[in-house]
């Protein structure tokens, strides 16, 4: 049997400004680094760190960049969007798509997979 590859799935829940959510990224690019596949799913509230005009905060543009740079992957969820009166094309430029609960269920229940939740 072959190793399984490492999935880190980040939720973003209750970590809803962008001081609250540094931990997160920070965790998201030392996993990234490390050669894990990593998500981070915004839901609730903290969607709206992902929408293109907000947060104004440079700590937080700065870590979202090097998340994306090293490649963690961006994904908003359909009902937070709407929620927050939120469209997909109010989403920052990097963002790898809209996903729902059952997609960040698969990808952290597969095989390798690993939660966290800020």
């Amino acid at each position: 049997m072959g190793e399984t590859a490492a999935r880190l799935v980040i939720l973003l829940d209750r970590a809803v400004t962008a001081e609250a959510a540094l931990s997160a990224l920070r965790y998201a690019s030392t996993a990234a680094a490390m050669d894990v596949a990593v998500e981070l799913h915004a839901v609730s509230a903290s969607v709206k760190l992902l929408h293109r005009d907000a947060p104004d905060d440079a700590g937080w543009r700065a870590a979202l960049a090097q998340a994306l740079e090293l490649g963690v992957e961006l994904y908003a969820c359909p009902q937070a969007l709407a929620g927050q009166g939120m469209q997909g094309e109010d989403l920052l430029d990097g963002v790898a798509g809209i996903r729902g609960a059952p997609s960040l269920l698969a990808a952290g229940l597969a095989p390798g997979g690993r939660f966290m939740v800020f």
